[in-house]
C-alpha cells in the first residue's frame, strides 16, 4: 500500500501541462494524433475510464456509445474548424475521467443517457485540447484525425476487454482501476486548480 501512495505522488508531482502541440518532437501530424491519447496523461485516464464505463453496458449500448463518441468528434472537428478555441480543455477532461472514474469504481449501473452524455463531453474536451498550435487547417485536420482514431481504439478495446472479464475478482479489479483514476484525475485536477 505505501508503494502505491508514494508511486501515485510521484505521478502526481511530475505532471505538468499537457502540450497537445508536441508530444513528441518532431512528431506532428496524423502520426502525432495518434500518440496523442496515449501519451497526455489526461487523456489516458479519461478514455480508460470511459471504455471500462462503456465494458459494463450490454453489449449493442457499448457499440452505440463508442459511436457517440466518434459522433461528438465529429461535431467537435466541425466547431475547431469553425475557429472556435478553449484553453481549458484540460480541465474539462480531467474532470469527466474523476467522475467516469468514480462510476466505475462505485460499480452501480450508470443509465447510458448519463454515459451517453459523459462520452460527447469527453470527445469534444480531447479534441479541442488536443489542437495543434501550428495554424494550418491541414495540420490540424491531420492531427485531430490522428487522436479521434486512436482514442475511439482505445475506448473500443477497453470496453470489449473489460466485458470479456467473466471472474467476480476481474471485476473487483475494474472498480479498483476506477477508483484510482478518479483519485489521480482529482489530484492533477486540484494542482492544475491552484495554478490557476
Amino acid at each position: 500500500m505505501k508503494f502505491a501512495a508514494f508511486a501515485a505522488a510521484i505521478v502526481v508531482l511530475s505532471a505538468h501541462a499537457a502540450k497537445a502541440h508536441v508530444v513528441i518532437p518532431g512528431v506532428s501530424g496524423f502520426p502525432g494524433g495518434l500518440v496523442h491519447p496515449f501519451l497526455v496523461l489526461s487523456h489516458a485516464l479519461a478514455l480508460v475510464a470511459l471504455g471500462l464505463l462503456a465494458g459494463a453496458q450490454p453489449a449493442r449500448l457499448r457499440i452505440a456509445l463508442i459511436a457517440i463518441f466518434i459522433a461528438g468528434t465529429a461535431l467537435s472537428f466541425g466547431l475547431v474548424t469553425l475557429a472556435y478555441s478553449t484553453d481549458q480543455a484540460e480541465l474539462v477532461v480531467l474532470a469527466l475521467a474523476a467522475l467516469t472514474g468514480l462510476a466505475v469504481a462505485s460499480g452501480c449501473n450508470v443509465p447510458f443517457a448519463a454515459a451517453a452524455a459523459i462520452a460527447l463531453g469527453l470527445s469534444g474536451a480531447i479534441l479541442f485540447d488536443s489542437v495543434p498550435a501550428v495554424p494550418s487547417v491541414r495540420e490540424t485536420l491531420l492531427t485531430l484525425s490522428g487522436t479521434t482514431l486512436a482514442a475511439a481504439a482505445m475506448i473500443a478495446a477497453i470496453a470489449f476487454i473489460s466485458a470479456a472479464l467473466p471472474a467476480f475478482w476481474q471485476r473487483i479489479g475494474i472498480r479498483i482501476a476506477g477508483s484510482w483514476i478518479a483519485a489521480s484525475a482529482i489530484l492533477v485536477l486540484a494542482l492544475r486548480l491552484a495554478k490557476l
